[in-house]
């Protein structure tokens, strides 16, 4: 397939935010033949995006709320593991009854799946039970969805390849400083990085922020109204479940379990925040998601938990919404020439799974502007030769090709089973000496150790490679962010644990921890 070939007179699109829904928007602009320039204060979807579930949901948790809802996401969670099958494990999913669970919800269930079009199956609970040993004795009726698990930063830096292939531009650890607008129209935005201030001529800006769309919107001049919820999740030491398991009842906290690589994710808890950087995670919050687990998982207490982390999810609040009423998690998109700036637009709510259908809805709004009838990403435009198998996302592969190839000795990570070579590429390819972003790429220190023994090994190749001045920054850093959340969970083995990392990083390494790591950083 050839690249998509830009007009000299294309259109200037400046992107804000590069989480999943920022990247959805800058690839649509791309396929329609729109100069795109997608801008990210941090690292790709550094933010929201990286602090969910990881679930490519089937939509099932709302064929009952939001039958509607529950479809687009059935389409969309199709539509992306077929566009980034490597960033996609199908582990598929259950919904399970318990005893304490309304009895009349299954049915109602049943029902709205069918009329979503959601693949669904009931199950034998014994055998559910046998294939789930962790999961309660007491399941009463069970479902079977395709719910599957995402690699979010592979996925979305894979997307950001394929923007740059076709003539998009990225602009990473970049802060929007000011967006000049007068006379109801926009012209551009400048932007702060560490080389300086680059002003971005503009005909038109999405503001794609997430939970820092409305500081992005005041910028403009403008007002969005959102509710921030911050979700806390805790994350078990092993891969106690191999499906994605809900409870079967109405959507609420404490409801989930997702295996993902060597671990599973359980949660979330849901309290309104004023700050879209607040993440902290507090005790209270973890001894709640303990107690929502036990029901689920008995037993849950006793499994060793190695971290917890939060995200901020950003959700439109109709300004007549009822006080008290879920807000619905369908995504908007605002054109604020309603309110006098042309050019501009914001979009936010929606969910991971259909961020690809929010960037095609930016897309055609921008597209009926310039008159422009290019498809964008709903022709199913695949991703270019990326040079990468395009089978499924598959945790077990690394430690299958270590033992298959007996290269287990030449293992940077073992825990997530990250071999030398892929991480010496990664560094030689451009991402440098940045070991935040070697760990999202590609899950070094994810693990049970969290980082204690594949730090310095890390340390040490980068510095083979480079000639970066900055590795004992890095390398404080990396452990800095990696005791903020596992300090969330200290009890027990895992304190004795923690310990022995801090030790091995004080005393082997010399280095003391940063006490001026923003919340904003607070990451997974």
């Amino acid at each position: 397939m050839s690249e998509t070939i830009r007009r000299a007179d294309a259109p200037r699109v400046v992107v804000i935010g590069g989480g999943a829904t920022g990247c959805g928007v800058a690839r649509d602009l791309v396929l329609r033949g729109l100069d795109v320039t997608l801008v990210e204060y941090g690292d790709l979807g550094c933010g929201t995006s990286s602090r969910f579930h990881g679930m490519l949901q089937s939509g099932a948790r709302y064929a009952v709320s939001d039958t509607g809802y529950a479809a687009e996401c059935m389409r969309e969670r199709r539509a992306l593991a077929a566009l980034v099958p490597q960033a996609v494990e199908q582990t598929g999913g259950l919904f399970v009854s318990l005893g304490e669970d309304p009895p009349d919800y299954a049915d109602r269930f049943l029902v709205g799946c069918r009329e979503a079009g959601i693949p669904v199956e009931e199950r034998d609970p014994a055998q559910v039970m046998a294939e789930e040993p962790t999961i309660s004795r007491d399941v009463r009726r069970s479902f079977a969805v395709p719910d599957a698990t995402v690699q979010p930063w592979r996925f979305l830096n894979l997307i950001a390849d394929d923007i740059r292939r076709r003539g998009g531009r990225i602009l990473l650890r970049h802060a929007v400083t000011d967006i000049d607008h007068a006379g109801g129209r926009l012209s551009g935005v400048t932007v702060s990085g560490v080389n300086g201030t680059e002003r971005l001529e503009a005909d038109i800006v999405v503001n794609a922020a997430g939970s820092w769309s409305g500081q992005i919107a005041r910028m403009m001049g403008q007002d969005v109204p959102l509710e921030m919820t911050k979700g806390s999740i805790i994350v078990f030491a092993h891969r106690l479940v191999g499906r994605a398991i809900n409870r079967c009842r109405p959507p609420s906290s404490h409801d989930i379990i997702v295996p993902t690589g060597t671990v599973s994710l359980f949660g979330t808890t849901s309290e309104v925040v004023e700050d879209p950087n607040d993440t902290r995670v507090h005790p209270h919050e973890v001894q709640a998601l303990l107690d929502g687990a036990e029901p689920l998982m008995p037993g849950a207490r006793g499994h060793r938990v190695l971290r917890a982390w939060a995200g901020v999810r950003p959700i439109v609040k109709p300004a007549s919404w009822p006080q008290g009423q879920p807000l619905p998690r369908r995504h908007k998109v605002l054109d604020h020439a309603a309110a006098g700036l042309k050019g501009a637009f914001t979009v936010c709510g929606g969910s991971w799974t259909t961020h690809r259908a929010m960037g095609e809805d930016v897309g055609n709004h921008v597209a009926a502007m310039f008159g422009i009838n290019t498809p964008g990403s709903a022709a199913g435009a695949p991703l270019l030769d990326d040079g990468v198998a395009a089978g499924g996302w598959r945790p077990t592969a690394g430690y299958e090709a270590a033992e298959r190839d007996d290269t287990r000795t030449h293992q940077l990570c073992e825990c997530e089973s990250v071999h030398r070579q892929v991480v010496a590429d990664l560094v030689r390819a451009g991402v440098g000496a940045h070991f935040q972003d070697l760990r999202r790429r590609l899950r070094v220190g994810f693990g049970p150790c969290q980082g204690t023994f594949c730090a310095s090994r890390l340390a040490a190749l980068v510095a083979e490679i480079t000639e970066s001045d900055d590795l004992i920054a890095e390398l404080q850093g990396f452990w800095s962010e990696r005791l903020k959340g596992s300090a969330a969970t200290a009890w027990g083995q895992q304190a004795r644990q923690i310990l022995l990392s801090d030790a091995v990083f004080r005393e082997s390494f010399g280095l003391e921890l940063r006490d001026d790591a923003h919340p904003r950083d607070h990451e997974r």
